[in-house]
């Protein structure tokens, strides 16, 4: 479907100028969640050498990787949605008429952003909650909202990446 017409004309080539703004920002993202993947990688590293030749672990390695880990999913998550790089399922939407697979796609479209949207209406309260009363991680005493807040910036942007692929007449992971 890339470089078909879209049935929305100037809809879809806003779309497209939206998806080559917001490109560079997402790539940007996942360098963060590539990032975050080495740091896990080498704590564990670190921790373990330490646990074996100084017999003194890093007490604090589990809770930073899974700060690291939800950072590195959450970072990395606007970018797989713009580029439709998930995992999926198709054998049923890539055997549909055309016409039905872009039907299909633009509803994928629609569940991906109402999910994104749902699941930021429910993530805000927790921020908030950890923002206010200043908590922080358990074992190394870290301040939990930065962390938290990655979750409504992922789903925001990740909510934006489908409004714009179903919009720019790409098939959203949808068929072949």
């Amino acid at each position: 479907m890339a470089g078909e017409p879209s049935s929305y004309g100037g809809l879809a080539a806003a779309a497209q100028a939206v998806e080559r703004l917001l490109s560079p920002l997402l790539v940007g993202l996942a360098v963060l969640a590539t990032a975050a993947g080495a740091a896990i990688v080498a704590l564990v590293g670190v921790s373990v050498a330490m646990r074996y030749l100084a017999n003194a672990p890093l007490y604090y390695t589990e809770e930073l990787v899974g700060l690291l880990m939800t950072a590195a999913f959450f970072l990395a998550l606007p970018l797989v949605t713009l580029r439709a790089e998930h995992v999926r399922v198709t054998i049923l939407v890539a055997n549909l008429p055309p016409a039905m697979r872009r039907a299909a796609g633009l509803l994928a479209g629609l569940f991906g952003v109402v999910f994104c949207l749902w699941f930021f209406a429910l993530c805000l309260p927790w921020l908030e909650f950890a923002f206010s009363r200043n908590l922080k991680s358990e074992v190394a005493r870290l301040l939990l909202y930065p962390w938290m807040a990655l979750l409504p910036l992922s789903l925001m942007l990740s909510a934006l990446a489908f409004a714009v692929r179903a919009l720019a007449g790409r098939r959203n992971g949808v068929g072949t």
